[in-house]
């Protein structure tokens, strides 16, 4: 049992317009340029994309978008989370009806601290409600986040019973115990981690990659270090990340990488975010700012 996902995948923002309507014809366009920066797909209303804060309608517009821009849907892995098992039945089918097989599913995040049985209950209604044999889950654990943990025990006990369904884990708490112990526990499932910090000993202990917020803005870096994870002449590159990394980590990450975007890209817009979020200040953008600067005079070159 194998999972095709692997590599680099960006935890795509989600731009803005005016009136704080999502803007799928920028969010399109910035995947594919994502790709093009060499990461191998693009993850969609996660929590770097503020997919709790979208509708599920505009949500399943903005996969409609990116989709008829070209992407591929082989390169697509679309959060269908949400806070009731209905709505996630609901993202996860139009997913699957766009033509995206692979989703990235967090628990229900409003009831915290909930038993393991139910996060159980959860996974395996929700693959049986959306009934598509095709569809492949990749468990999303962010307990810092959802307050809920997807513990060992559950992911064993839903490939258990649900088999290939299962495809995969998103480990977002920074525990690279818990990802290796997947990987003992289950030879062949994807494991991925959040943390740009932990991939490459992820890689290298047998892991898939990694997806997260900052392949918006340094995909061409993270690309290197997937690729040549035994590669003693990355040292000041990884050194480089984990100075970036821990900078914008200080801070709200969202608004942090959003802020970083509007600096890359030349393009203010990249600064609009949802109510209740706010953008940075003006002094931690000059700290931000300065930290990528130095980043990219750092790295070296390809």
């Amino acid at each position: 049992m194998t999972s095709s996902l692997r590599g680099i995948f960006a935890a795509v923002l989600t731009p803005y317009a005016e009136d704080l309507s999502c803007d799928a014809a920028l969010l399109a366009q910035h995947c594919r340029r994502l790709l093009d920066e060499g990461c191998h797909g693009v993850s969609l209303f996660g929590t770097t994309g503020e997919g709790p804060a979208l509708c599920a309608a505009e949500r399943c517009r903005g996969l409609e978008a990116v989709r008829d821009a070209g992407v591929p849907t082989d390169r697509l892995l679309p959060a269908t989370g949400a806070a009731s098992l209905p709505e996630t039945v609901e993202l996860s089918r139009h997913a699957l009806s766009v033509g995206c097989c692979n989703l990235l599913v967090m628990p229900p995040f409003f009831f915290k601290n909930v038993p393991d049985e139910g996060v159980y209950r959860f996974f395996s209604e929700l693959v049986e409600r959306v009934g598509d044999a095709s569809a492949r889950y990749y468990l999303y654990n962010f307990p810092a986040v959802t307050g809920v943990a997807i513990g060992r025990e559950v992911v064993g006990r839903l490939r258990a019973t649900l088999g290939p369904a299962i495809a995969g884990v998103k480990d977002s708490s920074g525990e690279l115990a818990y990802m290796t112990g997947l990987l003992s526990d289950h030879p062949g499932m994807a494991v991925f981690t959040g943390w740009e910090t932990l991939f490459r000993d992820l890689v290298r202990a047998g892991g898939s990659g990694n997806i997260s917020g900052m392949a918006n803005i340094i995909a061409p870096e993270l690309r290197r270090i997937f690729d040549r994870p035994d590669d003693t002449s990355l040292e000041t590159l990884r050194a480089a990340l984990e100075r970036l990394v821990a900078t914008v980590s200080g801070m709200a990450v969202t608004p942090a990488i959003k802020e970083l975007t509007a600096h890359l890209r030349g393009e203010p817009s990249w600064r609009r975010l949802r109510p209740p979020l706010e953008g940075v200040s003006a002094a931690d953008a000059r700290t931000l700012r300065k930290a990528f600067d130095e980043f990219r005079a750092h790295a070296p070159a390809a």
